[in-house]
């Protein structure tokens, strides 16, 4: 019989990115390059940019009331966010994790020193208001189902000659490792980050070096090396290149990730924002085409269960949105060798859903998704997101753990005030079911309750 372990392993989740009001607002995720974020949603290119008048205002008024101060103490802001989760599953008739969390993260940010150098630094906990036995499951406490306190960021920043170099813990946005922030705390990263300085929505050409030694996932306080993240005790941190094109709507770049002796990643990606519905504030028809491959390949000792392979995981889509509207749809194919191996950040396939990102060897999926913004109605910051997804494949106990026809529904509410009284506030609720065809297991379905309460202060 099948355990329950293995159902963890293989439900890695996909992204939480916010639900697109266009075609262009869709997530690509060479369109938004490559970046190191104080926050997980800091300078996102796709979604239409939110603007907090709270934070512009305390800005104002630290240059009018203290003009004469060193800008390094002048410039510098304190923010805190605020996050409450309830999150219940029913895993296959196994578990049945159930947790009320409350906590978030508390950011000090520095002006720069002689305009060259900067400090930042954030604090992240998750506290149980409830939690059953298996509460650890959540991921959104330790796996005993205890608190998480953690300095997750805590880095320097040096800009030169239109040049970014951070040094130490920090948030890193790439296509295959990012903060991944759909639980209480986000993954973080520790080592140094070379980027471009300038890397605004209208970036050209983005590109990063990289050398990461470790990691800390989002249930633990503690980093951990990159290769223990993938069961090999050796201990080897993750090299990272990468570079990507922007213009006219048109995207194409690959970043590649390399950990020594266990696991070589390669992402490559072509994204195309058709020429027409640009006018009307977006509203017109728009069309959006893309393609993407993910190349995974043991390498030098190939310490990694199951090697020596090679695997791949490529998508297509297409999307289409008016007036609100967004349609999507993709398809995914998978390597018949082994799973595609993603503990770093969320799945960068099209397919990608909230659980299950159809990431299994050998199969073949299919997505289809629509969701709708409110505001024409009146309902500003309301949006509504439906998705069905289907994967299919040849049973293999070894490679796919008879994972291979499986489908998923999701269902996802999103209240985001862009403005007035409450702005600041973002409320998620998801619905998850995953069905699984294997007799072997209790029950073919894993369920998901999720309701996610966040509230940003600007604190200085």
């Amino acid at each position: 019989m099948v355990c329950a372990a293995p159902l963890l392993a293989l439900a890695q989740e996909a992204l939480d990115y916010p639900i697109p009001s266009t075609a262009g607002e869709a997530l690509s995720p060479i369109r938004e390059g490559f970046t190191v974020p104080l926050h997980p949603r800091d300078d996102l290119r796709g979604p239409a940019p939110m603007v907090d008048t709270r934070a512009l205002s305390l800005e104002a008024a630290r240059q009018t009331r203290w003009p004469d101060l060193p800008t390094f103490i002048r410039d510098s802001s304190l923010q805190l966010d605020s996050r409450t989760y309830w999150f219940d599953e029913d895993d296959f008739g196994y578990d049945t994790p159930e947790a009320f969390t409350t906590g978030g993260s508390i950011s000090f940010e520095s002006g720069y020193l002689a305009d060259v150098f900067q400090l930042r630094s954030v604090l992240y906990t998750t506290q149980p208001l409830y939690a059953n036995a298996d509460a650890g499951q959540s991921l959104n406490l330790s796996w005993d189902g205890d608190q998480i306190t953690t300095l997750g960021q805590l880095n320097g920043r040096i800009r030169f000659a239109g040049q970014q170099v951070t040094v130490g813990r920090q948030l890193v946005r790439t296509p295959y490792v990012n903060p991944y922030d759909s639980r209480m705390i986000p993954i973080t990263f520790e080592g140094i980050v070379w980027v471009p300085d300038d890397q605004g929505p209208d970036q050209t050409v983005d590109y990063i070096v990289s050398y990461l030694t470790d990691y800390k996932p989002r249930n633990k306080a503690s980093f951990i090396s990159f290769s223990e993240g993938l069961g090999v005790p050796q201990d080897e941190g993750m090299l990272i290149t990468g570079a990507s094109y922007h213009k006219n709507g048109f995207n194409i770049g690959g970043s590649n990730y390399w950990i020594e002796d266990t696991l070589n990643t390669a992402y490559g990606e072509i994204d195309y924002l058709l020429p027409f519905g640009e006018g009307n504030g977006g509203r017109g028809p728009q069309l959006r085409v893309g393609a993407n491959i993910l190349d995974q390949r043991t390498v030098g000792a190939s310490m990694i269960a199951g090697a020596p392979y090679e695997t791949y995981e490529a998508s297509a889509r297409f999307v289409a949105s008016y007036r609100g509207v967004v349609f999507e749809g993709a398809v995914s194919t998978v390597g018949n060798e082994a799973d595609v191996q993603k503990p770093f950040g969320y799945s960068p396939s099209y397919t990608a859903m909230l659980v299950t990102n159809f990431r299994q060897a050998g199969v073949d999926a299919y997505l289809l998704s629509l969701s709708y913004d409110f505001a024409r109605l009146g309902l500003e910051g309301v949006k509504f997101k439906a998705a069905f997804g289907k994967g299919w494949g040849i049973e293999n106990p070894v490679t796919n753990g008879d994972f291979s026809n499986q489908q998923e529904l999701d269902l996802r509410f999103v209240y985001e005030p862009p403005r007035g009284a409450l702005q600041g506030l973002r409320v998620e609720v998801e619905y998850i079911d995953w069905t699984v065809f294997d007799d072997a297991l209790p029950s073919d379905d894993l369920t998901q309750f999720r309701t996610i309460v966040n509230y940003t202060v600007p604190l200085l």
